[in-house]
């Protein structure tokens, strides 16, 4: 996986996010904004059909417990369609298209 910075809380997340050393890498990102106050961040996924549940799991956290608004624009049907089957789409802003028309 390769997280490409477009601007402050932007980010593209390209290639396959399934390794526990992407696990590591976002949560290194994740954590450098812990401490800010009404933290919103925008990722774009435009190939995985996948999402490692580690790194879904402490989204989530910090979702519920530290307030995070996470914003996910993702390209495959089929990671979109899991994203919904798996209810993230209650905590997550999850939308199934590029993030250029959003942004």
């Amino acid at each position: 996986m390769k997280i490409k910075k477009v601007k402050d809380n932007v980010y593209i997340l390209r290639g396959k996010i399934k390794e526990i050393s992407d696990y590591h890498d976002i949560k290194m990102l994740l954590e450098k904004h812990k401490n800010e106050p009404n933290v919103e961040l925008h990722f774009e996924i435009p190939q995985a059909k996948e999402v490692n549940f580690y790194i879904l799991g402490y989204c989530l956290k910090l979702a519920r417990k530290n307030g995070f608004k996470f914003h996910f624009y993702i390209a495959s049907p089929y990671l979109y369609d899991t994203f919904v089957r798996l209810g993230l789409h209650q905590f997550f802003e999850v939308v199934n298209d590029s993030m250029e028309l959003y942004l």
